[in-house]
């Protein structure tokens, strides 16, 4: 049987790459301030829009920012409490070369829809808390939609292949 990969996924997923290498951008900006003459120099990130009230900046500077720290899974300060972005970064690479590389076998599929359900679980979290804190992150926001969109298509196709089995039997 032929791979066909899908253009859909691979466009989501190397959206969620750039957002995600721009994430890690401005936490390291953010977090590691130049200096010029010895003034701070000021950084503005793309995503802090002050008209609209938006500042992804401020939000990635948030606990909740690395997750795995903060659900004590690993160390805070340790070379593993990396940001959610290099989370993302990761887990968008993933979805790419799983797309790009091997057969959508049933163990792909499943294993790939797995993972979807943990990045959909992390950004039902993340937006909750979002929400609470009255926090606008327009970066944020786009990468929780990318993650509900592979959700829904790695699960379709998922179901697909159950009911051509239904159909079989």
């Amino acid at each position: 049987m032929q791979h066909s990969p899908s253009i859909f996924t691979r466009f989501l997923s190397t959206i969620g790459i750039i957002l995600s290498l721009y994430a890690l951008y401005v936490e390291h900006k953010s977090s590691h301030p130049t200096y010029t003459d010895g003034i701070v120099d000021e950084f503005q990130a793309l995503c802090d829009i002050e008209a609209i009230g938006a500042s992804c900046s401020q939000v990635f500077s948030l606990p909740e920012g690395r997750m795995l720290s903060y659900f004590g899974i690993v160390p805070e300060g340790s070379a593993l409490d990396v940001p959610n972005a290099a989370l993302g970064l990761s887990y968008y690479s993933i979805i790419f070369l799983s797309e790009s590389l091997f057969a959508k076998t049933d163990f792909i599929k499943a294993t790939t829809v797995c993972l979807n359900c943990a990045a959909m679980s992390s950004s039902i979290f993340l937006a909750t808390k979002l929400i609470q804190l009255g926090e606008l992150c327009i970066l944020c926001w786009t990468t929780h939609l990318l993650n509900a969109l592979l959700l829904v298509y790695y699960s379709r196709l998922l179901m697909k292949k159950d009911a051509g089995r239904a159909k079989a039997d």
